[in-house]
């Protein structure tokens, strides 16, 4: 059983062992992609603050106002990530 496993997993192994060290580009790339992934973090983690407030305000009008400006952060952070992961594709 474990050559059967060791025989299906050599070609993944082989194609990443090919692929070779990533260039300076492809580097930055990946940078590009963990940051990515940060702004998408900072946004979610805004706006589920903003929604924790929400759900203790004092008016209904408060509460809608907050909720809404949550999802435009939680929007902007996604869409800035989105961004920065097309950039990040590109260099790959």
């Amino acid at each position: 059983m474990k050559k059967l496993i060791m025989l299906a997993a050599a070609p993944t192994v082989l194609a990443l062992a090919a692929c070779g060290p990533d260039s300076a580009v492809e580097e930055q790339g990946d940078a590009l992609e963990e940051r990515a992934d940060a702004v998408e973090d900072y946004g979610d983690d805004q706006a589920a603050a903003l929604e924790e407030m929400a759900d203790e305000a004092p008016t209904d009008a408060r509460e809608d106002a907050l909720n809404a400006r949550a999802e435009e952060i939680d929007d902007i952070g996604d869409d800035r990530a989105d961004a920065l992961n097309e950039v990040a594709d590109e260099m790959e």
